[in-house]
């Protein structure tokens, strides 16, 4: 398997999560926590672009699962709302 456990600030993110699939998310979420875990270690700490990333995912996740603040889904891009 050559696929990192890790979501690093330069690999590829979707640009609108509310396309994928619940479980694409989660592995999502779970790339990212362990690539904020290990920036904890460097000497510059978590980078801003991971926690982004997070923020993101989370917000996605809540939604998904009905609870937390109810935002539309915005594409980055576009700035589009996908609600």
């Amino acid at each position: 398997m050559s696929e990192s456990s890790r979501l690093l600030p330069e690999d590829p993110f979707p640009e609108d999560l509310s396309e994928l699939e619940k479980v694409e998310v989660e592995v999502l979420n779970s790339r990212v926590h362990r690539e904020l875990d290990a920036e904890y270690f460097e000497d510059d700490g978590p980078q801003p672009a991971t926690q982004d990333r997070l923020e993101e995912i989370q917000e996605e996740l809540d939604r998904r699962d009905g609870v937390g603040p109810q935002r539309e889904s915005v594409t980055r891009e576009t700035g589009e709302s996908v609600a």
